[in-house]
């Protein structure tokens, strides 16, 4: 359960996402700089699992998975037992070595993802278009064009019209403003309408909330990952995290 939303700058793009999870889970620890098969990359962790559900790697690439709903049983291999699936956040943390957009498609497309509940995966880099990555009702989609599919979201509660909602107003604030920056995101991110409830972007409910918020900004040379604990209307202390980039990631731009 997520919000994510971004967009392209003239040096690079911004990134941002609400986390939602059940009050259940176990609190996440802030993000730190990690590697994985020599790329660094700079990601929270997740307290249940020690997977992530975003990160960013110094190749300026970043990834940000979204829980989706249904069943990825396949009908061949009979129902797997809730023990037997893998985290989804390993998943993630297993790509942040990928360095570009193109790579992460190679890898998955070849990738049995059956031991995983279903999920989205959104890919940016400064330089390729977006790629989502669907793996729903034993079905793995990509689609190429993902910057069209922004902002997207999940959730655990009426899902279509909780997405019907955040979307709609999304485009109201944007018609408002006249355009989208990294502060209308921000508000959008931030945002209890049309209430504080299940449908707002800051999302509350009795079961669950929003529990955390990350800003992903690459551009100048740098990978820079700020985030910030529980709900954003919480005005938690934030932590931030920079990370240099590999002087070909520069290069590229």
């Amino acid at each position: 359960m997520c919000t994510v939303s971004w967009l392209r700058t003239p040096r690079g793009y911004e990134l941002f996402c609400n986390r939602d999870e059940r009050h259940t889970r176990k609190a996440a620890r802030p993000p730190s700089v990690r590697e994985t098969r020599g790329v660094r990359f700079v990601a929270p962790t997740d307290g249940d699992h020690g997977g992530s559900w975003i990160g960013v790697n110094e190749a300026g690439l970043a990834l940000c998975l979204l829980n989706a709903c249904g069943g990825a049983q396949s009908p061949t291999r009979g129902v797997m037992p809730a023990d037997d699936y893998r985290s989804r956040g390993l998943l993630l943390t297993d790509l942040m070595d990928c360095l570009n957009v193109s790579h992460v498609r190679a890898r998955l497309s070849g990738a049995d993802l059956f031991r995983y509940r279903p999920f989205t995966l959104a890919v940016l880099s400064a330089h390729e278009p977006a790629l989502l990555v669907h793996w729903t009702d034993n079905r793995k989609t990509f689609d190429g064009a993902g910057d069209a599919s922004m902002p997207i979201t999940s959730s655990s509660y009426r899902a279509a019209e909780v997405t019907a909602a955040r979307r709609a107003m999304f485009r109201r604030m944007v018609a408002d403003r006249g355009t989208v920056t990294p502060e209308v995101l921000r508000e959008f991110h931030e945002g209890h309408a049309p209430e504080r409830g299940p449908f707002s972007v800051c999302m509350h409910r009795e079961d669950a909330a929003t529990v955390s918020f990350s800003r992903v900004k690459v551009c100048d040379g740098a990978a820079e990952f700020t985030y910030r604990p529980l709900s954003p209307c919480a005005r938690s202390r934030s932590v931030r995290v920079e990370l240099p980039l590999r002087r070909e990631a520069v290069q590229a731009r």
